[in-house]
């Protein structure tokens, strides 16, 4: 027995080495600007890929009438509030697998996209009861009644199809965790050719389905992320995993792997949740100036949000390196790999944000439709892309930072600083902007003062380095 033991022992250990040396070999320059966007160019196709699915949602919805224009960013924010914090959760499974996959520690890869599993079932069906909330919350937030109702639809449909996208991106986190992102491309992208096609189909009806507006966006929203999980089971219970990984073995809920990554994910999804919270007030603030406003408002967050879809790619992929690396025992290479993820956003933000300022027609212009409302709606929206071209670089580099800070364990102070800056400064200002000067471009002004905190104290934490010292995995 003891020479088996230590025959396992051996050979464990070599599989170790041996899947380190491959880390390695992938990885090219280590922590250059290549490797950050091996790693972070599929992922950039899939969110951008989302993110267009949601924007033609959006155009879908605007083409049909403002009131649904002005109901689907309030409700479909509000149905993300309250999943925010499980879909952090969840997700930071990513970070577990990428320092175990530095380590070359399979079997608790396998463990841990596991127990994020069983967290995305537990949170889908925890996420139910948040309904009736939403619904009070929706019937006492000032709104247009007509586009209260439509905003309860879509709240409705986006809350009880919850436990796919969360069961999904808990599978997604076997390759993301690994660097291996061209697999979650491809499931995201079939989920999204699905979710347009549906669209379509169910906002205006035909071929023996009625026109459902609204509530047909969102139920075709569901079978997005339905097709998108499928496709990741497919992959990830693929007979080379279950060879490999032997990821069809290590089902069982561990309550020790559990217990950490709700320790350190619960601080990550608290800190998703006080970003969410605050911009689902500062829109739902917005509501209670006039439709006009709001409708404007909603579609550069709709622009906004398609814009930064690829920096949270670069993030996610920031926070993969990050990790990878802590648990190859280089640090130093971990915080090349962030400067070097902050760079290509900054790059990014730089060039969208010059197209932005000068040519912002391009973009807010396809949201109109035939209603007279908006003769109002897109000179309004116009003005506002000049703030949004200067916010968002300053945020797209606070996005790589919070993430670094993510990947290194360090969920806590990302948490601290989202509650901060949050309270202190985005909601606060937002609320004297509207109640004083009844403006929906100071409003606008208060988000670029909020991004630019965010980012400074995100940046300092990270130049800090106290990252390195926490312990994450054993």
């Amino acid at each position: 027995m003891p020479y088996l033991v230590s025959g396992y022992i051996i050979m464990n250990k070599t599989m170790q080495e041996k899947d380190k040396q491959e880390n390695i070999s992938l990885s090219g320059r280590e922590g250059s600007v290549r490797e950050v966007l091996n790693v972070a160019f599929p992922l950039i196709i899939s969110m951008a890929g989302s993110t267009v699915m949601q924007f033609i949602n959006r155009m879908f919805l605007a083409h049909y009438s403002s009131e649904s224009m002005a109901a689907c960013v309030p409700g479909g924010i509000l149905s993300l509030t309250f999943l925010c914090f499980f879909m952090g959760l969840v997700n930071y499974a990513n970070a577990f697998v990428s320092q175990y996959f530095g380590k070359g520690q399979r079997a608790n890869i396998s463990r841990s996209v596991w127990q994020a599993i069983w967290l995305a079932i537990a949170s889908g069906i925890i996420i139910q009861i948040t309904i009736p909330i939403g619904y009070f919350i929706i019937g006492h937030a000032g709104h247009d009644p007509a586009v209260a109702v439509l905003e309860k639809e879509y709240f409705f449909w986006f809350t009880v199809t919850a436990a796919l996208p969360l069961l999904g991106n808990a599978l997604a986190s076997f390759y993301t965790g690994r660097g291996r992102t061209k697999y979650t491309m491809i499931a995201n992208l079939c989920g999204n050719v699905v979710c347009v096609l549906f669209s379509w189909w169910f906002i205006f009806g035909g071929a023996g389905v009625p026109e459902m507006g609204i509530k047909g966006a969102g139920i075709a929203s569901g079978f997005g992320a339905l097709a998108t999980t499928s496709v990741l089971l497919a992959f990830v219970f693929s007979s080379e995993n279950r060879a490999k990984y032997r990821i069809n073995k290590f089902w069982r809920p561990n309550a020790e792997m559990i217990g950490r990554m709700v320790r350190f994910g619960s601080a990550s999804g608290i800190g998703f949740l006080l970003e969410l919270c605050g911009f689902s007030a500062f829109v739902f603030m917005i509501g209670s100036l006039d439709k006009i406003s709001l409708a404007a408002s909603n579609i550069i967050a709709s622009i906004n949000h398609m814009s930064f879809m690829p920096i949270k790619g670069i993030g996610m992929a920031s926070l993969t390196l990050v990790g990878k690396y802590i648990g190859m025992g280089r640090n130093d290479i971990s915080e090349k790999a962030a400067y070097r993820s902050a760079t290509i956003a900054i790059s990014y933000a730089l060039f969208l944000g010059i197209m932005f300022f000068f040519f912002p027609g391009i973009f807010v212009n396809i949201f109109g439709g035939t209603a007279a409302d908006y003769a109002e709606i897109l000179p309004l929206a116009r003005r506002l892309m000049g703030i949004l071209a200067f916010a968002m670089l300053l945020d797209g580099v606070g996005i790589v930072f919070a993430d670094s800070l993510r990947g290194g364990g360090d969920t806590k102070m990302q948490m601290m600083i989202g509650l901060g800056s949050t309270v202190f400064v985005f909601i606060p200002l937002t609320w004297a902007a509207i109640h004083y000067m009844h403006s929906v471009l100071y409003a606008w002004v208060a988000y670029g003062i909020y991004v630019a905190v965010y980012f400074i104290l995100c940046m300092l934490r990270f130049r800090s380095g106290a990252w390195k010292k926490i312990k994450l995995v054993k």
